[in-house]
């Protein structure tokens, strides 16, 4: 005997064990001791293959000897121990079904939700939803619908089966038969809610046969979830189903009636309403015009929507749920409104429109095509919107109003906006007609507008109190954004990140085309600032002082004063645009210095570890040095104190090549100075560089913007950046900083007002601030389009 080995197997009764070893095995065999079955090669696999006997269940030991039997030093014997298992099933206790209760259903109105999805489902026109004593232990709650009903089997072979396909069809989408409405209540956990609102249920229902003909009976069913305990198997408790020969609720119609009974008690009246105002929202109050939702052959022409009804025996509480107004018939008075189609390449084709009641010669719309990606580069660089990942077509709707109490008086919203538009506003999200939550609550500020509003002031954004918002998305067309099991919101995914980056950034589109109104508006409405108000009294003084024949005696204090009030004015105007122009670039220099000292770093770590290369490295390491000593020098002249002097505009764009050097190599783009030669301007040096740093910045952005754009269509782009010097026809001197993007989209006297930005993140502060500052160097900025965007400074 040359082995002796034991293996382990284990399977269960009627089945085949395949016996592997870990040598080869080869016949013939011969088997010893009880198998409770017999082993055999498998002809078709040549396997050795163990069958237990029918049903045997335990242990069972045996020996397989490989070899030849005549000569015992050439046997190979293998000790087979196998358990064969019992073949056994779960046996769920009642308990489970409250359990699926409570975990997927997590409050009460998501519970009458997916009630009121059911009968959506059904093809209702109506429901009605009445709360009796809903605050006491013996109240009721009891759903009422037109829909199509249920008959006796589908009750029985359908609706008792919890997680039944009925209404999913392989991996597609189901519809209505007769309004082609898609089905909401996939998941067959609905009739669970009942559960959730309280522990009786009555369901009466009547459906039509095949032949349309109205059923003779109605069915009733009748459940008591307190027999749904842990001591109980699923099984073992019996819910009652019959049929009733001689409807009372259904006498001449189709429908289904749910009356819940042994409720737990509502907190109190605002739990009610706040419930009603959010059941009231479930279908939106705009009708998407995107896209054909599903096939053709089912049409929702026809489809009259769905009315829900809310009463109660409460007289007091009844009156407070009529009075619950919705907000569909104020989107009309928006101010502000913006109607966009995002297809699945995050382009956008958009309808933008501005009426105000008190400046109806400034109303405007705007229809156009916008690519969403341009306002967030560097997001959409490291996450290609490509077809796997992308989240399919959708719809947005965005409405605003200006909250200042004039603009609302005027437009005669002052109590609408109170008690309509305030409570409801928000960003939701419907799919297929019918609201997602908890997008759009008033505690949910799913896109961190009231974030964005704190660190982007100055109306560069919409606040979260003032816009109302619908997202439209399909089941056909975007299927990959799926409900969480809990109703709780959407799937995180990537498809659903590509999504919130395309509502950001449409939502930012909207704020940019608002902002051009707000322009108008604050132009109109500017009032005279501080050094206005100060030079017109000191000229009311002079007027004075001449009108009494003063003047000699007066006016050269006059002046002085006029004079010295001037320079300080400026001297702090300069101090302030210094701060917040370093304020916007003081990364740029940053990061170059972190990049050249952390070569360093390596080098001197490299000279360390080999120090018969020192020569090398010691020629590297200057570089470096000098290099980074560039950047101190060029940091040093935007942010010392100076005042205005003659500099050579040639070292300026040098100045800004140094500093944003790895962001050009980085972007493969060209950095052209036209001219060696000395070109001299009068100007503030500190100032005038961070100017330029910002008009080259945003060339850099855009220029990538383009290269992407144009990357997606497989097109070759090289990006490049020149800087010209030269005079004008008039003789005036010039600085021109050009590139090769898709030039200015805006007018350029909007691009140099404060706050407006077409960069999702952007505080749309640097072409004003370069305005601004090329001014106060006494020179003009111009902007405009040639084969991209061109900006003179004429001096």
């Amino acid at each position: 005997m040359i082995e002796n080995k034991v293996y382990y197997f284990s399977c269960k009764p009627n089945s085949r064990l395949v016996l592997n070893f870990d040598t080869i095995v080869t016949t013939p065999y011969s088997t010893a001791g009880n198998l409770h079955g017999k082993t055999e090669i498998d002809s078709l696999t040549n396997e050795l293959v163990y069958i237990p006997q029918n049903d045997y269940t335990g242990h069972v030991e045996f020996t397989l000897s490989f070899g030849n039997n005549n000569n015992n030093d050439n046997v190979l014997d293998k000790i087979i121990k196998v358990q064969i298992l019992v073949a056994n099933t779960f046996k769920p206790r009642a308990r489970i079904i409250k359990i699926i209760g409570q975990e997927l259903i997590s409050n009460d109105v998501v519970a009458l939700v997916e009630l009121i999805k059911n009968s959506f489902d059904a093809d209702s026109k109506n429901i009605k939803i009445q709360f009796n004593d809903i605050f006491s232990n013996s109240g009721e709650i009891i759903i009422k619908d037109d829909g199509c009903g249920m008959s006796f089997d589908k009750i029985n072979n359908v609706w008792l089966e919890p997680a039944t396909p009925d209404k999913k069809s392989n991996s597609q989408p189901t519809f209505s038969s007769l309004y082609g409405r898609r089905m909401l209540g996939e998941k067959g956990i609905g009739r669970f809610a009942v559960h959730r609102l309280g522990d009786g249920i009555q369901l009466i229902t009547r459906s039509k046969n095949e032949t349309s003909i109205l059923d003779d009976y109605e069915t009733i069913v009748e459940i008591d979830w307190t027999e749904f305990t842990e001591d109980k198997y699923l099984d073992d408790i019996p819910v009652k189903v019959y049929k009733n020969y001689s409807p009372k609720i259904f006498t001449q119609t189709t429908g289904t009636f749910i009356k819940i009974t042994q409720i737990n008690p509502w907190k109190n009246k605002k739990a009610v309403l706040d419930a009603a105002v959010k059941i009231k929202g479930l279908e939106s109050p705009i009708k998407p015009k995107q896209i054909q939702l599903h096939n053709s052959n089912i049409s929702t022409q026809n489809d009259p929507g769905l009315v829900i009804e809310l009463i109660s025996n409460d007289n007091s509480l009844n009156v407070d749920l009529n009075n619950i107004k919705t907000l569909s018939e104020l989107l009309d008075t928006s101010f502000y409104s913006f109607n966009g189609i995002i297809d699945e390449k995050g382009n956008i084709l958009y309808e933008y429109k501005f009426n105000r009641p008190d400046y109806q010669a400034e109303r405007r719309s705007n229809v156009a095509i916008y690519d969403l990606k341009k306002q967030n580069v560097d997001w959409f660089d490291t996450h290609t919107l490509n077809e796997i990942e992308s989240p399919g077509i959708f719809e947005v709707n965005f409405f605003a109003w200006d909250l200042d109490t004039a603009a609302l008086k005027v437009a005669g919203l002052s109590d609408y906006y109170r008690n309509i538009i305030k409570p409801n506003s928000g960003i939701r999200v419907y799919r297929d007609n019918f609201r997602v939550w908890p997008y759009g609550e008033p505690d949910d500020d799913w896109l961190n507008l009231d974030l964005t509003r704190l660190n982007a002031p100055k109306e560069r954004t919409v606040s979260r109190n003032q816009v109302f918002g619908v997202i439209h998305l399909s089941s056909i067309t975007n299927p990959c954004l799926k409900d969480q099991s809990n109703r709780e919101g959407l799937i995180v995914s990537p498809q659903y990140e590509q999504f919130y980056k395309l509502v950001s950034a449409s939502l930012n589109l909207f704020a940019t085309e608002r902002k051009k109104d707000k322009i108008k508006i604050e132009k109109i409405l500017t009032k005279k600032g501080v050094s206005d108000i100060v030079t017109d009294s000191i000229n009311n003084v002079r007027l004075k002082i001449n009108k009494n024949n003063h003047s000699n005696l007066y006016s050269s204090d006059i002046d002085n004063i006029e004079k010295k009030y001037t320079e300080k004015v400026n001297d702090i105007l300069e101090r302030y645009m210094m701060a917040a122009a370093i304020g916007i670039s003081y990364s740029i220099p940053i990061h170059e210095m972190k990049l050249r000292l952390t070569s360093i770093k390596h080098v001197i770590e490299d000279i360390e570890k080999n120090p018969l290369l020192q020569d090398k490295y010691l020629r590297l390491l200057s570089t470096y040095v000098k290099e980074t000593e560039d950047i101190v020098r060029a940091v040093t002249s935007i942010m010392s104190k100076q005042k205005k002097q003659t500099v050579d505009l040639v070292k300026v764009a040098r100045n800004v090549c140094i500093l944003k050097e790895s962001e050009l190599n980085k972007y493969n783009i060209n950095y052209n100075i036209s001219s060696d030669k000395e070109f001299l301007a009068e100007i503030v040096p500190g100032l005038f560089n961070t100017a330029i740093l910002n008009i080259v910045d945003n060339s850099i952005y855009w220029l990538r913007a383009k290269k992407h754009q144009l990357r997606q269509s497989l097109l070759e782009f090289q990006p490049q950046i020149d800087i010209s010097f030269g005079y004008n026809d008039v003789g005036r001197k010039y600085m021109r900083i050009s590139d090769n993007g898709n030039g200015f989209e805006d007018p350029f006297e909007l691009l140099v007002e404060p706050y407006y930005s077409r960069k999702e993140d952007g505080l749309g502060l640097g072409l004003y601030l370069v305005n601004e500052i090329v001014i106060r160097n006494g020179a003009n900025l111009v902007g405009y389009n040639d084969n991209g965007a061109v900006i003179d400074i004429i001096f």
